[in-house]
C-alpha cells in the first residue's frame, strides 16, 4: 500500500515533555496553519496572553486555515486534499466521512505519523496503543494517520456512549410513576404524560417525546445487545450491519405503540436537537433525547431549560434517562463509546519539523499540567485549594472569565480531547453554575451506562472498498421512522426493509466484511 512517510533524518531517542516552567523555546518560531473542530480560532499574541504563552514556550505561531474544514460539507475537504490545500494540522470526522480513511491514506493525501517520531512523546504514544480505532487503523492500513480525540482524556468516564433521555421529574412525581427503565416503562411515563395532566393546570396540552430524531435515539436500541450503528459479529464469527438485526423489531414495536399513542413528537423523525430542546424547553414535553455528558447536562439546565425558566432550579426538574433495558430485570444497556469519531490529522504536505513542534505542544496539552490550560492561565483564571480541588476565580459580580473571548485561541486547547474529563471531576469547578449538581446527575448517568456497555466493531467502516461505503448510503434512520409511522405490521415492514437494504449493497457489503476479516484477523 502506499502512503506518505516523514523521512525522519536519525533515529530519535526517547524523551518526554518538560513541565511549562521549564519551557522556553529559544528557536525560530514555526508558523503551524490548523483547522479546529469548534468555532474558528484568532491568534493576537499582543493581546491574547495565552497565544503568547504557547508561542513563547512552544515556538508556534498557529494560524486558523483560511477555510474552516470541519465545519464545511466533506467535499470541501476533499477537494482540498485532492489539490493539497489543506492546512497543516486539521480536524476529521472519520467515523462519518470514512473517506478520510478510505480514500486519504491510499492515496498520500495525508501524512503518516512515523512512530520513530512519537518515542520522544510518551504520552501521545500510549494514548494511540490504547485507541482501539488507531489501532485498527494501523492494522489496516501498516501505520499511525491521525491522533485520536476522544471525549474524555480519562476512558474509565465514559465507557460507553454519551447520550441520554432528559426527563421532567417532578411530572415523574406528579403522576405517580418512576424513572422508566425499560422500553415498556418509557411507553407507560409517555402516555402519562400525554394524558394524565403533569403539569397540573387541568388542559391537555402536553406530551411525551420530543428530540433530535432517529440519530441519537438509535442508540437506545443497544437494550438488545446489539450495536444498532455498527457491524457486528455473532458468536460463530458472522458478520452483520447492526440496524438490520431482527432484535431492532422489538423497540421499534414499543416506538410504533407511542405514535399511535399520540405520546411521541409528530414531527421527531425531521426534528433538530435544537427545536427540540426549545420544546421540552417549554414545557410541552415531559422528556428530550440529547447528549447527556456532563457538559450537555449543565448546558441544558442552563442554556435552554434554565433560559427559559429563569425562576427554578432546573435540577429540582430535570433527571437523566442514561441507558434502557429490554424487559424488567434486565441491565440498560448503551453503545460501547467509540473514541474517534473526531480526529486530528496532518496534511500531506506538512514537514518534519512542524510535524514535531505539533506533537511536542500535544505531547504536552496531554500532561496533567497541559490539560488545564482548557480553564485558562493558573492565577488567572483558575487556582488550585489547599485541599488540592480547583475553583475559578471570579470577579466583584461572582462571574468567571468567559474564555472564548478573553483567549480567542482557546480551541488549540482543545485538540487531545473533548475535556470532559474536567466536567466530570467533582474536585475541578467547570461550571459558572450548578456546578455541583451537574457533576452529581453526570456521575449517576454513567454508573448506569458503564455497568454493561454493547462494544461495536468500527472495522468494517474502514475498509477501503467502495462495495462497503456505498452500501452506507441506504438511509436506515429515515426506514425506521418510516416503520413507527406505519400502519402496517412492524415485523413486516422490518422485513421489507432488510430484504431492501441487502439488495441495495449490504448484502455484497457483508461478504466482504466477511473476507476482509478473515483476512486481517
Amino acid at each position: 500500500m502506499k502512503r506518505r512517510k516523514l523521512v525522519l533524518a536519525a533515529m530519535i531517542a526517547a524523551m518526554a515533555v518538560p513541565s511549562l516552567s521549564a519551557l522556553a523555546y529559544d528557536g525560530d518560531i514555526l508558523t503551524i496553519t490548523a483547522d479546529s473542530d469548534g468555532d474558528p480560532f484568532t491568534w493576537d499574541t499582543s493581546s491574547d496572553k495565552l497565544a503568547a504563552m504557547i508561542e513563547d514556550k512552544f515556538g508556534i505561531n498557529f494560524q486558523q486555515s483560511e477555510t474552516n474544514y470541519y465545519n464545511n460539507d466533506f467535499t470541501v475537504t476533499q477537494l482540498a486534499a485532492v489539490d493539497g490545500t489543506l492546512p497543516d494540522v486539521f480536524c476529521a470526522d472519520i467515523l462519518y466521512y470514512t473517506q478520510e480513511i478510505t480514500q486519504f491514506i491510499p492515496e498520500e493525501l495525508v501524512a503518516e505519523i512515523p512512530e520513530e517520531l512519537l518515542e520522544k512523546y510518551p504520552l501521545t504514544k500510549q494514548l494511540l496503543e490504547n485507541d482501539k480505532v488507531a489501532q485498527t487503523v494501523k492494522s489496516m492500513y501498516d501505520g499511525y494517520y491521525f491522533l485520536p480525540k476522544p471525549d474524555s482524556a480519562d476512558p474509565t468516564i465514559y465507557k460507553a456512549e454519551r447520550k441520554g433521555i432528559f426527563i421532567r421529574k417532578d411530572w415523574l412525581e406528579t403522576v405517580g410513576m418512576e424513572m422508566p427503565t425499560t422500553w415498556e416503562d418509557l411507553y407507560n411515563v409517555a402516555h402519562a404524560f400525554t394524558y394524565d395532566d403533569p403539569d397540573g393546570n387541568g388542559v391537555k396540552d402536553t406530551y411525551g417525546l420530543t428530540g433530535d430524531g432517529m440519530g441519537t435515539l438509535r442508540y437506545f436500541f443497544s437494550s438488545t445487545g446489539v450495536s444498532n450503528r455498527y457491524w457486528g459479529k455473532d458468536e460463530e464469527g458472522n458478520w452483520s450491519f447492526g440496524a438490520l438485526d431482527d432484535k431492532n423489531i422489538e423497540p421499534l414495536e414499543w416506538l410504533r405503540k407511542m405514535y399511535e399513542d399520540g405520546s411521541i413528537d409528530p414531527d421527531f423523525g425531521a426534528s433538530t436537537w435544537e427545536t427540540g430542546l426549545q420544546k421540552f424547553s417549554s414545557n410541552t414535553f415531559g422528556m428530550c433525547v440529547r447528549n447527556a455528558d456532563a457538559d450537555w447536562i449543565n448546558g441544558v439546565a442552563t442554556k435552554y431549560y434554565g433560559a427559559a425558566n429563569p425562576d427554578c432550579n432546573p435540577f429540582e426538574r430535570i433527571d437523566v434517562i442514561p441507558a434502557l433495558a429490554e424487559a424488567d430485570g434486565e441491565t440498560p444497556r448503551m453503545d460501547g463509546y467509540v473514541s474517534c469519531m473526531v480526529a486530528t490529522m496532518f496534511s500531506s504536505e506538512i514537514d518534519e519539523e512542524k510535524m514535531d513542534r505539533f506533537l511536542a505542544y500535544y505531547e504536552y496539552l496531554l500532561s496533567d499540567e497541559g490539560k488545564m490550560l482548557r480553564l485558562g492561565l493558573e492565577g488567572e483564571d483558575w487556582q488550585k485549594n489547599d485541599d488540592g480541588s480547583i475553583s475559578l476565580i471570579r470577579d466583584e459580580n461572582g462571574n468567571a472569565p468567559v474564555l472564548t473571548t478573553k483567549y480567542p485561541c482557546i480551541p488549540v486547547t482543545h485538540w487531545p480531547s473533548w475535556g470532559f474529563e474536567l466536567q466530570a471531576d467533582p474536585n475541578v469547578e467547570t461550571f459558572d453554575k450548578y456546578n455541583d449538581e451537574t457533576k452529581a446527575l453526570n456521575k449517576q448517568a454513567c454508573d448506569i451506562r458503564n455497568e454493561d456497555p454493547v462494544y461495536p466493531e468500527v472495522g468494517p467502516l474502514l475498509i477501503d472498498d467502495t462495495t462497503v461505503t456505498d452500501a452506507q448510503a441506504f438511509n436506515i434512520s429515515s426506514e425506521y421512522w418510516t416503520i413507527i409511522t406505519g400502519t402496517e405490521p412492524v415485523a413486516d415492514m422490518f422485513a421489507d426493509m432488510k430484504e431492501r437494504a441487502l439488495s441495495s449493497g449490504y448484502a455484497d457489503a457483508t461478504e466482504v466484511v466477511q473476507e476482509k476479516a478473515e483476512e486481517l484477523g
